[in-house]
């Protein structure tokens, strides 16, 4: 069960990452102030939504969650005041606040998709889903 929590961890640090990632790619291409946020964010729910087969009430859902997640991530890069361990375990935290309103959004189904595509590195549709060519091994 730890592994599992790490792996879920590890899965949603990574999802936090590309939206920032992604947000942060876009402000060179978005002319509103707003848009860089939310464009990430719109173009991952949609991604879910396609994979996980979302109802629009999810997906107003999933938004807010992730436009939550978005906005604490930058205050907590913006606490300078806070060690690296103290970061570290807020981040943990709110990975683990995370994991539970999402699985209160998603059907036990959803869930266990999202949750087997963020094992693999492609949290339900992220970027990474619109390759088809299989990984190659190494």
């Amino acid at each position: 069960m730890h592994k599992l929590s790490l792996i879920a961890a590890l899965a949603f640090g990574s999802l936090v990452a590309c939206t920032l990632t992604c947000s942060a790619q876009s402000d060179t291409t978005a002319p509103g102030k707003g848009e860089r946020k939310s464009g990430g964010i719109h173009a991952r729910v949609d991604a879910m939504a396609t994979q996980l087969n979302l109802t629009d009430d999810q997906k107003t859902k999933v938004t807010a969650l992730l436009e939550q997640d978005a906005k604490q991530m930058r205050d907590l890069r913006a606490d300078t005041s806070l060690s690296k361990e103290e970061r570290r375990d807020k981040v943990t935290a709110m990975r683990k606040e995370h994991e539970q309103k999402l699985k209160a959004i998603l059907t036990p189904e959803q869930y266990e998709k999202w949750q087997q595509h963020a094992r693999q590195g492609h949290p339900a549709g992220a970027e990474g889903e619109k390759k088809t060519e299989p990984k190659k091994a190494e």
